[in-house]
């Protein structure tokens, strides 16, 4: 047989390219969703050993009702003996640590004069929202508070509802 009498069937050259490309895109969806269930924190475990150090009032305040919610945050917004920094001074709080991270020579103690300052806030932050989130928590009755610890536990369990 001569070799001209023998030919190979090919597809077309685009044909190639885009079963290539769809190789490559559903490897990326494999890998995005692999990588979303195998981390540490991953969908199906998000708050199951408890949330981060950082967001011991997120379940709290996450399960509330959204009226209820509205309310402790509404409180926050209220003045009061201690008057919060408004988003400007909170921004130059933040400009003033990023100056004392860049300055030469280094100034640790400049550095934390700031975070304290940062922390100082922070605390009366919290300490506000305790309190009126103990407050709409205190006029709970006791159906009301019943249903609450279930959803804070629902919370913990699943993580935020989508609405």
């Amino acid at each position: 047989m001569q070799e001209s009498e023998v030919t190979k069937s090919r597809g077309p050259r685009w044909m190639k390219i885009l079963l290539g490309v769809s190789l490559a895109l559903n490897l990326a969806v494999a890998g995005l969703v692999a990588g979303a269930l195998l981390r540490p924190d991953g969908a199906g475990d998000r708050f199951s050993r408890g949330p981060g150090l950082g967001a011991f009032g997120a379940p709290y305040m996450l399960a509330l009702p959204k009226e209820d919610r509205r309310a402790v945050f509404g409180a926050l917004r209220k003045g009061s003996k201690e008057q919060l920094p408004n988003r400007r001074a909170r921004r130059e709080m933040f400009d003033k640590v990023l100056t004392t991270l860049r300055a030469t020579p280094f100034d640790a103690a400049a550095l934390e004069s700031v975070v304290t300052s940062q922390a100082a806030v922070s605390v009366t932050v919290q300490r506000r929202a305790q309190d009126a989130w103990l407050e709409v928590v205190a006029g709970m009755d006791d159906a009301e508070r019943a249903r609450y610890a279930d959803a804070v536990e629902e919370f913990l369990k699943r993580g935020r509802k989508r609405r």
